[in-house]
């Protein structure tokens, strides 16, 4: 049987949602490139890395391509590797993804999930191996994939002004669950540096709210949903008015996990 810190490691990072939930900004219609590098810890160790580029055309369209991996004592127990392709067009809303594409190997097992998108609505899911769905199954309808984004888009949040970005509800899809994390403030903007940047940051409080997709009364989505406490810390690059996490504090039921910014840098 799986430990409960395996099962967290391993939730981490096969879930999109827990594990990308970080990206660089990026403003439209300006050709530019930015490399963000993340560490996740649990109890100040290390357990996993990820690592990501964003190309953005003179045009507004966008790509993301990210490494994600176990670290540190975590791969001794829970050996994680994956690869994520992302794209879609900046509008002066925000990021509109057409594409999202995951492929990671979990110990011996390989799992791909990717979606389509059309005007920010999903057309096409494909999960390799199928779901398995269990007892309690809450099923997605059509109506939960409308206006929906995956978990890189959905985290790359559209403010003229930083404490706006705590005012927004982020729905996010990752090609299984269907969740809202709803943002709230959590204290006006505070200083924050790490390589490639320098400047203010604004933390917001978030709530997480599982749709649809997932098992009804499993115990981690229960402790996320009612007793976890989220934190996500938000900085542009630039004069973007576009706000990514640099920083995120997620309650587990077996600690709170950190995912940290160790680079957020504009390349070209």
């Amino acid at each position: 049987m799986k430990s409960k810190r395996h099962f967290a490691i391993g939730t981490i990072l096969s879930v999109p949602l827990a594990a990308a939930v970080l990206i660089a900004a990026a403003p439209a219609h300006s050709a530019q490139s930015f490399q963000t590098d993340y560490r996740v810890s649990l109890f100040g160790l290390s357990i996993a890395k990820a690592s990501f580029s964003t190309n953005v055309s003179d045009n507004g369209t966008y790509k993301v391509t990210g490494n994600l991996s176990s670290s540190g004592l975590a791969s001794l127990f829970d050996d994680t590797n994956g690869k994520l392709d992302v794209t879609g067009q900046i509008s002066k809303n925000g990021p509109v993804p057409s594409s999202y594409e995951v492929k990671y190997k979990h110990g011996n097992r390989d799992k791909i999930t990717s979606i389509a998108f059309a005007n920010g609505n999903v057309t096409n899911t494909t999960n390799v191996p199928p779901i398995n769905k269990k007892k309690n199954w809450v099923e997605l309808t059509p109506a939960d994939l409308q206006s929906v984004a995956d978990p890189i888009s959905g985290v790359m949040v559209a403010a003229s002004t930083p404490t706006q970005v705590c005012t927004q509800t982020l729905h996010i899809y990752d090609g299984q669950t269907r969740v809202d994390l709803k943002l709230s403030p959590s204290g006006g903007a505070q200083p924050f540096a790490t390589k490639g940047f320098k400047g203010d940051a604004i933390t917001c409080s978030a709530k997480f709210v599982p749709i649809a997709g997932y098992q009804s009364g499993r115990k981690a989505i229960e402790y996320l949903k009612n007793s976890s406490k989220i934190s996500l810390t938000f900085a542009s690059l630039g004069k973007s008015a576009i706000y990514s996490p640099v920083q995120a504090k997620i309650g587990t039921q077996v600690g709170t996990v950190t995912i940290y910014a160790t680079r957020f840098e504009k390349t070209q």
